[in-house]
């Protein structure tokens, strides 16, 4: 099942999200079904280079963007039992802003890490990923600008290097969200 998304502000026609700005998000059903997911929703925001955060969006829709300013961001809606509300088709820059907002970083955790060969992928291309730090097992999560849900896996058990051929999905445009969870 698929369902819908939007901002309410004008937003297609906005690339930049300010540091600590409130937008509102609205959800509609897609074609004939008049579904539009279980809530609570969960906004996940794609940082190239950075951190994939998990936002859990309640009844007012409100989401907050609490990425630094130069970020790069995809942005995708699951609802409470994984259905996907695709991923907007825009790549958002995050802009100067106040940021009060920003989360402290941790110091104690050793944060996982990707780097990546590429990124764009085109069918047929392989991916390599190298990820350190967290714990394994990892799970890699892929989105796509405008792409109708998200493409995760699991990669293999105690592997730091992690191939992806792209052969059952088409991608758009500059693909910058790989995120990955580890077992902690």
């Amino acid at each position: 099942m698929l369902f819908f998304y939007h901002f309410d502000q004008e937003f297609e026609r906005v690339h930049s999200l300010a540091v600590c700005d409130g937008l509102h998000i609205s959800l509609s059903s897609s074609g004939n079904y008049h579904d539009i997911g279980r809530s609570p929703y969960t906004l996940l925001a794609f940082e190239a280079g950075g951190a994939l955060t998990a936002t859990q969006i309640h009844e007012d829709g409100l989401w907050q963007v609490k990425h630094p300013a130069g970020s790069q961001l995809l942005l995708a809606l699951v609802d409470s039992l994984g259905n996907s509300g695709g991923v907007l088709p825009t790549v958002f820059t995050v802009a100067s802003g106040s940021s009060d907002c920003l989360p402290a970083l941790p110091t104690s955790a050793v944060a996982p890490t990707i780097i990546m060969n590429v990124t764009h992928v085109e069918p047929c291309d392989c991916w390599q990923m190298s990820i350190s730090g967290g714990v394994p097992p990892y799970t890699i999560m892929l989105a796509s600008p405008g792409a109708p849900s998200l493409q995760d896996y699991a990669a293999p058990q105690e592997s730091s290097l992690v191939s992806f051929i792209n052969s059952g999905i088409a991608l758009r445009g500059p693909t910058i969200g790989a995120s990955e969870s580890s077992a902690t």
